[in-house]
């Protein structure tokens, strides 16, 4: 049996996907573990190595997937010649961005792991990855255990999007149908699941099939290649409380619920507050004046999406004051846009500072911004409709504490009405109090540091 020469605790190796929504919240959990007395080595992408550095991590690099960097013109290209229906779009993304890079990224992982086992090989390694990275899972499925390694580290996965496997409850995953287990809807489950598998997810089930192969498995399975995001990993937390998402008959096995990540605040000396801060501390908890925020997060920067219709929606209102925010540090609305006297605007705002502070978060439903809401007992309104957003904004609807907007580029009069029918029932806030409760009562850094302990040797 390995001992870790000495050290009572383990090395912890982390590892995530390029994007922010992806990386940033393996990023809380590692900064969490070193403050509780963790060595923690992140591999991770090179735009996320000074974060890496400045929490204490040794950064591990993984090298570009998007070198050299695909022409712009290119991309749009290919993108508007599959975006008649959402699943072709996400299969597509899905099929390029993760299952083609899966055998490189995993051989990168396999060098990352050979070089710490060389320089400390009586230290114990734990692996913590986001579910969708997936290159620790030929190692799972008949890929030989990398040098030095008597058998694989124990691998705790990180749930950073919604529950994604198949299940008999659900339509196939990015359809956006609303979940029903009558017997009816199950029955038109089977059917679409039986379709889409045959249709659009096959160039999915082939890619993944491709890559596992060549990433050396001597198993390739024939399930949902998401099937294998949650069996391959020792266990794997959904970071979010079981409210959040449905209540499937058919959960993975593997599967547990930690919670959402809790609000990172920064301190005051860190914290730039834009000049008008003061406005949103003296509109705050007013019955007569509400703070309706809005953000399109980090991906989308055309902000006559969504950030210029809700400003746009509540012009000359005295009893709202509207925050956005752009998301990127350094952008700009433009000089062609007609700013209402009632609208705040800048660069970049964390979310947990100004959450606290809103009555409604407008956003696109992405994962992390609704965490973000739960966590700050704030209800949404939401324009999700790509990729996974209307999945996201399905679950939230669910479970009740947002107003699905129904479109990823809603109208000034859609906007006003679902923030308006949020304001006016106050069951929306109560129910985000209520899970805000429920998932700080969870502490997702101690669930996951009892899992740590339960695999240290």
């Amino acid at each position: 049996m390995a001992t870790n020469g000495g050290n009572a605790k383990p090395i912890l190796f982390f590892t995530a996907l390029p994007g922010e929504g992806h990386t940033y919240p393996l990023l809380n959990i590692a900064s969490s573990m070193i403050q509780r007395g963790y060595t923690v080595v992140f591999h991770g992408y090179a735009q996320f190595e000074a974060d890496i550095l400045a929490m204490g991590a040794e950064f591990s690099p993984i090298p570009s997937m998007l070198d050299p960097v695909p022409n712009p013109e290119a991309v749009v290209a290919a993108g508007k010649a599959i975006t008649d229906c959402r699943l072709p779009l996400f299969v597509h993304g899905l099929v390029n961005f993760l299952y083609n890079t899966m055998p490189v990224r995993t051989q990168h992982l396999e060098d990352a792991l050979i070089k710490l086992k060389q320089r400390d090989p009586n230290r114990q390694i734990i692996i913590v990855h986001e579910l969708c990275s997936m290159n620790v899972t030929p190692f799972a499925y008949g890929r030989p255990a990398p040098l030095g390694f008597a058998s694989f580290p124990k691998t705790i996965g990180i749930g950073a999007v919604n529950i994604s496997a198949p299940s008999v409850d659900t339509a196939p995953f990015s359809m956006g149908l609303p979940y029903d287990t009558s017997r009816a809807c199950l029955l038109r489950n089977k059917e679409l699941h039986n379709l889409a598998n045959q249709g659009p997810w096959l160039p999915l089930f082939e890619a993944a099939q491709r890559a596992m192969r060549e990433a050396g498995c001597t198993t390739v399975p024939e399930d949902h290649p998401f099937a294998t995001w949650y069996s391959a990993p020792d266990v794997c937390f959904q970071m979010c409380s079981p409210s959040m998402e449905y209540p499937l008959s058919d959960m993975p096995p593997k599967l547990r619920f930690a919670g959402c990540l809790p609000p990172r605040l920064l301190s005051s000396s860190v914290f730039e507050a834009p000049s008008w801060w003061g406005e949103v501390l003296e509109s705050a908890g007013k019955k007569d004046r509400k703070i309706v925020f809005v953000s399109q997060g980090t991906a989308h920067v055309d902000y006559n999406q969504l950030v210029v219709p809700t400003m746009e929606a509540f012009r000359g209102r005295d009893d709202i004051l509207t925050i956005a925010t752009l998301g990127i540090r350094g952008a700009t609305l433009g000089d062609n846009i007609d700013v209402p006297e009632n609208t705040r605007w800048t660069d970049f705002l964390p979310y947990d500072h100004i959450l606290p502070y809103a009555d409604v978060f407008v956003c696109n439903a992405g994962y992390g911004s609704t965490s973000h809401a739960v966590t700050n007992g704030t209800p949404a309104v939401l324009a999700g409709e790509a990729l996974d957003k209307k999945e996201v904004t399905m679950r939230a609807v669910y479970a009740g504490y947002a107003w699905d907007l129904e479109s990823s580029t809603p109208g000034i009069e859609q906007i006003r009405t679902g923030v308006e029918a949020v304001l006016a029932d106050q069951r929306f806030k109560e129910r985000a109090i209520e899970l805000k409760r429920e998932n700080e009562d969870m502490d997702c850094m101690a669930t996951i540091e009892r899992q740590i302990i339960d695999y240290t040797i």
